[in-house]
């Protein structure tokens, strides 16, 4: 239950009403009025608050926490109206059965509530003129204008159009965090993040916006919380899912960090049906490549008109890669996407970079054009991928990962409905479709495969 008071709060009764004999930890924040705030003295503060949307909202992140952290309660009551120093300003408290879950609701409950409420705070001053403070834009009490956050850079770029600017960003992991932390910090206005992964360990010696206590969150959730500790001049918006062309609603630039070929063209070929460039780059091994994909000036279907096998490929999980690649490659990306944004073009919007890793050795190659090409016109199709299913609850789901071929050609099925689970999903989506060239018509693949279930 979140509630505002206009009268003190009393602990006691707070704490009374979270009282459970099942739960084995409570953990309560309090916030209180101090006399001191970034060098200035305080003598009282003064809270309003929007009543309609700050109880709808502050319900709202509650619940997000009770699911997030497997709470058993979870309450917190805001005060508005003019507070005396000493008082308690707000109070959150949060049972569990365990008490990391608790420690780390209390937390996200109560920086969430800085940042998504609309609170205005009025600091009275005791040399100087009271001053009113949107608390989303001083998320952690920071005071500052939003001009000087990018002086540095405002002599080299058109901040207004960063500012305007909405880019989505496919892949949140080592191409993405990179992307994600050189974009918010220059301050692209909107960042949609689009990935269904949850944060293993294996990700964190190269995706460093995650760290090991934060291993099965969600990383769309993550990041959108860390971008926002960077800059809380930007809006940015967590999709936990697999790409699809809804995300590209509103957007002006499309970045791809994936890690598959199936993703890379699947994204590829939405953004030229919508005639949007979008910034793609790759690293096996040692080697990596970058490219800007603009309407008109050629794409991967001039090339290749099949999508490559990913099973043929291999990937990080095969050959290993190292954080330090990714993170240039990332960077790369995020800066050729500020110079598109800027000017409309950029270096490898003609020509693809190869950028070899350890000799650092480069050269550039002009991007070919077919002028043919339907896809380049926007003129290809967008077949929905029949192969494959998101979720595997639809059918009988049929784990492959410890079958070989042979064995999986062998199964017998008579189910309405068979789903096909691997590691990724790669092996089990090209099984799938030798079994469809048999006539086995009912047999799918789990997208993302066991990946996807948070295993």
């Amino acid at each position: 239950m979140f509630t505002l008071s206009i009268t003190e709060l009393n602990r006691d009764e707070l704490y009374q009403k979270l009282s459970n004999q099942s739960a084995g930890a409570i953990v309560v924040f309090e916030g209180w009025v101090r006399d001191h705030n970034q060098g200035k003295k305080v003598q009282s503060l003064e809270y309003q608050i929007y009543h309609e949307l700050a109880l709808k909202e502050g319900a709202r992140i509650l619940e997000e926490a009770k699911e997030k952290f497997n709470l058993h309660q979870v309450l917190s009551v805001h005060r508005e109206g003019h507070l005396k120093l000493g008082e308690m300003a707000i109070w959150v408290g949060a049972t569990a059965s365990h008490r990391d879950d608790a420690f780390k609701a209390t937390r996200y409950v109560i920086d969430e509530i800085k940042h998504r409420l609309p609170v205005w705070k009025k600091e009275h001053y005791v040399d100087e003129k009271p001053e009113w403070v949107f608390c989303r834009d001083h998320h952690h009490h920071v005071h500052f204008e939003e001009a000087d956050f990018y002086s540095k850079q405002s002599k080299v770029i058109d901040q207004n159009k960063l500012k305007n600017a909405r880019v989505l960003v496919v892949g949140a992991g080592g191409l993405g965090c990179p992307v994600l932390v050189s974009l918010a910090t220059a301050g692209v206005g909107l960042i949609r993040i689009v990935d269904p992964d949850r944060i293993s360990l294996s990700n964190i010696h190269r995706q460093f916006l995650y760290s090991p206590n934060l291993v099965g969150e969600k990383k769309v959730v993550v990041a959108k919380a860390r971008l926002m500790e960077l800059n809380p001049f930007i809006h940015v918006e967590a999709v936990s899912e697999f790409f699809k062309t809804d995300h590209l609603k509103d957007i002006d630039l499309v970045i791809d960090g994936t890690d598959s070929m199936h993703a890379k063209f699947e994204i590829h070929d939405a953004c030229f049906k919508f005639q949007l460039p979008f910034v793609s780059a790759g690293v096996f091994k040692a080697e990596a490549q970058l490219r800007t994909f603009n309407p008109g000036q050629g794409c991967l279907r001039c090339l290749e008109g099949e999508t490559p096998d990913d099973s043929l490929l291999g990937n990080c999980n095969d050959f290993g890669v190292l954080g330090a690649w990714t993170s240039v490659m990332g960077s790369l990306q995020a800066s050729e996407a500020i110079e598109f944004l800027q000017t409309g073009t950029n270096t490898t919007s003609a020509s693809t970079l190869y950028l070899n890793l350890k000799n650092l050795s480069t050269y550039l190659l002009k991007n070919f054009a077919n002028k043919d090409c339907p896809v380049c016109r926007g003129e290809g199709d967008l077949l929905l991928n029949s192969l494959e299913v998101l979720h595997a609850q639809d059918g009988h789901i049929v784990d492959i990962r410890n079958m070989s071929d042979e064995e999986v050609a062998q199964i017998n099925f008579q189910h309405s409905k068979t789903i096909l689970c691997c590691h990724r999903g790669v092996r089990s989506k090209r099984l799938t479709q030798q079994l469809r060239s048999l006539g086995h018509e009912s047999v799918f693949s789990l997208k993302g495969g066991a990946n996807s279930l948070g295993e």
